[in-house]
């Protein structure tokens, strides 16, 4: 590129594209190790000069401004690619420990709440109506209450129920037992 001057003429700029493109390319490559990154930087940096129709002295002036521009848009990539990545895994990281256990424990809550329920669904009618009121959250006067009986049969009832569920689910019977 022996004439700097007028390199805006569109068949002078072509030369110019043409002769430093593919080795800015390659440059770039080394920094980011992405040829399609590359190509778009360094495509970028020749859009940038016919937009802005920079002027340069000389050939050396041009060279070095293509190459630091070329160095300076990798740093660029290569920084919000790694803030990218730190932002992507944080979301990951937060919904690993945030959301991971809480769907775990979900799942595991319910199907050990339908596994209760279909046990219960085996037990004698007056122990299943009772254990259905208690896992609603009511108190043995109130099911008494409600279904009509003393609260001392509410309270055998509720004690064979657990007797039998007691096999199945023995983690569960102290927390069934508290309420």
């Amino acid at each position: 590129m022996n004439n700097i001057q007028n390199i805006y003429e569109e068949s002078r700029y072509k030369i110019l594209f043409n002769e430093f493109y593919p080795a800015l390319v390659q440059f770039a490559f080394s920094f980011i190790n992405n040829e399609d990154a590359a190509k778009d930087i360094v495509q970028e940096i020749f859009i940038r000069i016919w937009e802005k129709r920079i002027k340069f002295e000389n050939e050396l002036l041009l060279r070095k401004y293509l190459y630091l521009s070329t160095q300076n848009k990798c740093f660029t990539y290569l920084r919000d690619r790694k803030v990218q990545h730190y932002h992507k895994q944080q979301i990951i990281d937060n919904y690993q420990e945030q959301e991971e256990p809480n769907i775990i424990n979900s799942l595991i809550k319910e199907e050990v709440y339908r596994q209760l329920l279909s046990s219960i669904e085996q037990l004698p009618p007056q122990c299943k109506k009772i254990c259905l009121l208690t896992l609603d959250g009511k108190k043995p006067s109130e099911i008494a209450k409600e279904l009509e009986l003393n609260v001392e049969t509410v309270k055998k009832q509720k004690k064979i129920a657990l007797k039998r569920l007691q096999d199945k689910f023995r983690i569960l019977i102290l927390l069934f037992s508290i309420t």
